[in-house]
């Protein structure tokens, strides 16, 4: 077929016609600007035109055509013996589409990303159907969002694999990542279109003509074999398919965005979600297995192994995150290993909610696997995990300056006449009255507390800073009397008119930190004041088990009642749905009250709520938090 009518053939529209490879000898200039402008006009680059930056790209882009292809090879022969009608259509059309689509972000990277009107416009025009450019267009977004992402985990681990075997290199820069990964995708792009023009003799030839159409030049086409249409046969018996094609992306990465679509939609906090995309990303790359149908047993043990081996502190650091695992499995060989029963337990129950998903959605594979058998035994009680303040470190606590008056900015640990009311002093006051989680009370908003009936409520829902750790997290409490007396209605009332409504604008995080960091530091050090050195490592969490046991010991209080007050689940659904809330202020009541100081504040609370920590600055150690004077208003 001559080289214009290829290249204007229906079957591969979207490709529009380029010149040949052009061989251009010395050093090659680069432009990202003309990059875009030649993928966004013409669609392909040629060899000529990617710059020479030690990837051998064309190494590269074989790899990846030859992955891709015999990926596909895979997947069509294992097309059930009784398939759906229209099965062998509809899977050349979602190969052309996974082309296209792969062929756009691998000229435009994220940039291809919503799908141009021009591109789609071309796309009908060229006879394809509304739902083959939908296709089209999921997928890039999907294939686009890759580039947010770590390029060693979850979706984009194939291909730095890919990179990684084929150069045999482990280290590459940002720059060579990111165009890596763009070749990667063109090589599938062209795979996938030339599969999707019918039955492909071998994988050699096939190749070669993906290799040429990646390149510009004309696919001899040798390796496709047009479908044969069967003749007309007599009407087939009324049998349903015994394994139908699946209707849902049975990638493991795919149905964990699914899940997490869902969690999203049930107002999970982003913070839950990103530690949950976390461990799935961990799954694959530990296991290797990226189809939810080719899991077995032994994946799933083999991934509880590599959490057994693995330190506590892998990936919070720069540079370890750069690492594969096997380069942070093998650092840490002959080192103490960190992660506890309790967090192995807890990355199970994410999996298995994977699994749930899965079933669902009728992936049957997965009915046999077992995670129970597991588990990791715990040494000691959930209630031990994390210790708890004791009726006397509370007390000893709220002595503190911060509370009843402290000397100057710099001097702020030690004793004065000076009460500045921001996130530093209500966030502990309210945990120690609530039991309510630091992340929970910094986010609040200032209309998330009201009076109804004539009582201060406080609703912990999901707003615009922050979502819950789960559906059962959204509750309503009424204030403890102390908090009432020590003026949080009005503060609330003043924060309205502060900056985006925050309750607590000091403790809005940073970029990449979450509500109530910023009073970590300055919390630990005044714990460790208070309590001589604080040996026994007790945090501001340590306050939610500290209001847990002082419920607990309430004569007559009902084990639903502590519940609903922590925000727990409960025992049952009844439990759940029927639960009373009257109890939750006499039971709040009988919390002992804190000796805070009857001192006015320094500032006004609507000087307060317009303070706000600017992003990026940690707070002297001398310094209130989000304090710029200490002098009185």
């Amino acid at each position: 077929m001559p080289q214009k009518a290829l290249l204007h053939d229906p079957k591969l529209v979207g490709i529009a016609p380029v010149p040949p490879a052009r061989h251009v000898r010395g050093r090659q200039n680069f432009d990202l600007r003309s990059e875009r402008m030649v993928g966004h006009k013409v669609g392909l680059i040629t060899d000529a035109e990617i710059p020479s930056d030690g990837l051998h790209r064309r190494d590269t882009l074989q790899a990846s055509i030859q992955r891709t292809l015999e990926q596909v090879e895979a997947a069509r022969a294992n097309i059930p013996d009784r398939p759906a009608p229209g099965a062998w259509q509809r899977a050349l059309s979602d190969d052309w589409a996974m082309g296209k689509a792969c062929e756009l972000v691998g000229h435009r990277g994220a940039a291809a990303a919503p799908v141009a009107e021009e591109d789609r416009a071309a796309m009908r025009d060229a006879g394809r159907s509304a739902q083959e450019i939908a296709a089209v267009s999921d997928n890039v977004d999907l294939l686009a969002q890759a580039f947010a992402c770590d390029p060693k985990l979850g979706q984009n681990r194939p291909g730095f694999d890919l990179m990684r075997t084929t150069l045999n290199r482990e280290a590459f820069s940002q720059g060579e990542i990111n165009h890596g990964r763009q070749i990667v995708q063109r090589g599938r792009g062209a795979a996938y279109q030339i599969a999707s023009l019918g039955h492909l003799n071998d994988i050699a030839s096939a190749a070669a003509d993906a290799l040429d159409l990646a390149e510009g030049r004309s696919p001899e086409q040798t390796s496709i074999q047009p479908p044969v249409l069967p003749a007309p046969a007599p009407e087939p018996p009324l049998v349903a398919p015994s394994e139908p094609a699946p209707l849902y992306d049975p990638a493991i990465q795919a149905v964990a965005d699914r899940l997490m679509a869902q969690k999203k939609r049930q107002k999970m906090s982003a913070q839950m979600i990103d530690q949950m995309r976390k461990v799935y990303d961990l799954f694959i790359e530990a296991t290797e297995v990226t189809d939810i149908r080719h899991l077995r047993q032994e994946h799933l043990a083999r991934f509880i192994d590599v959490l057994n081996q693995l330190p506590k502190t892998y990936r919070k650091s720069p540079k370890d995150r750069l690492r594969t695992l096997a380069q942070i499995l093998e650092a840490a060989k002959g080192k103490p290993v960190g992660l506890s029963a309790t967090t192995i337990n807890r990355n199970i129950d994410y999996i298995g909610q994977l699994l749930t998903k899965a079933r669902g959605e009728g992936f049957s594979s997965v009915l046999m696997l077992d995670l129970g058998s597991l588990r990791e035994r715990k040494n000691r009680r959930d209630r031990d995990d994390r210790p708890a303040f004791t009726p006397e470190d509370v007390q000893i606590l709220f002595r503190h300056p911060i509370w009843q008056g402290w000397k100057s900015k710099r001097h702020w640990q030690e004793p004065g006449s000076t009460i500045i009311r921001d996130g530093l002093f209500w966030v502990p006051l309210i945990a120690a009255l609530t039991g309510a989680r630091r992340a929970e009370i910094a986010g609040l908003k200032a209309e998330d507390l009201e009076v109804i009936d004539g009582i201060p409520v406080m609703h912990f829902r999901p707003n615009a800073n922050r979502g819950l750790k789960n559906l059962v997290s959204e509750r309503t409490l009424p204030l403890h009397p102390q908090l009432v007396e020590l003026g949080l209605m009005q503060h609330a009332r003043a924060a309205l008119k502060g900056p985006q409504g925050d309750m607590f604008p000091d403790q809005r995080p940073s970029s990449g930190t979450k509500f109530g960091d910023p009073l970590d530091y300055r919390f630990r050090l005044l714990v460790q004041r208070q309590l001589a050195g604080n040996p026994e490592g007790k945090v501001l969490h340590s306050f939610r088990h500290y209001v847990a046991t002082q419920l607990g010991r309430i004569d007559g209080l009902r084990e639903q009642v502590r519940k609903d007050i922590l925000g727990h689940a409960g025992d049952s659904i009844t439990a759940e749905r029927y639960s009373e809330t009257t109890p939750l202020l006499a039971a709040l009541r009988q919390l002992p009250s804190l000796p805070v100081a009857d001192l006015p504040a320094a500032e006004p609370v609507r000087a307060v709520a317009r303070k706000t920590r600017k992003d990026g600055h940690r707070p002297s150690a001398q310094l209130p938090v989000g304090r710029r004077s200490a002098s009185p208003a």
